[in-house]
């Protein structure tokens, strides 16, 4: 009977963790955006948020270095999912004004968005295997830098594998 009692708990929070009933404490990710030599870092801020259609965390830093802004920013859950599934969709494009790629940070897959006429971009990274809950995206806003620079930055200074395994369930 006991054993019976056990596989339902373990049942049920397997259920509970799958639907975003653990919300991750945005203040646990904090130490994860760092001060970056020679850039002007603004303080860390967050939401940890609870809806009837899921939870979202999400945490973010700004950097400054003269003509150079780096925009770091974590988003776990529903949110993270909305703005990843545009992005499997469209694999790739070219324009004039922007190019999309598909690629890999650090194993993990990637978008890096090129705005052509002016030195600006995103990283996205997905931090979670497809298809796992919750979602969990890096993205990095970068302005002034080119996106080499710009994806430099993010893998020197920004633990990807350790914000990884911190948002698993």
């Amino acid at each position: 009977m006991a054993k019976k009692r056990i596989a339902v708990v373990g049942v049920w929070l397997l259920l509970l963790a799958a639907n975003g009933a653990f919300a991750l404490n945005y203040q646990d990710f904090y130490p994860y955006f760092p001060d970056i030599p020679g850039f002007q870092a603004e303080k860390p801020s967050g939401v940890t948020l609870s809806t009837p259609y899921g939870t979202m965390t999400q945490v973010q830093r700004r950097y400054t270095s003269g003509p150079v802004t780096l925009e770091a920013q974590l988003m776990v859950g529903s949110m993270a999912q909305s703005v990843w599934f545009p992005l499997v969709m469209q694999s790739t494009y070219d324009t004039p004004e922007e190019r999309l790629e598909t690629t890999r940070i650090k194993g993990f897959p990637a978008k890096r968005l090129i705005n052509k006429r002016d030195p600006r971009g995103t990283l996205t990274v997905l931090l979670s295997p497809q298809g796992q809950t919750p979602v969990a995206l890096f993205i990095l806003n970068y302005e002034g830098i080119s996106p080499a620079k710009a994806q430099a930055y993010l893998e020197k200074y920004f633990k990807l594998k350790e914000i990884a395994a911190k948002v698993r369930p």
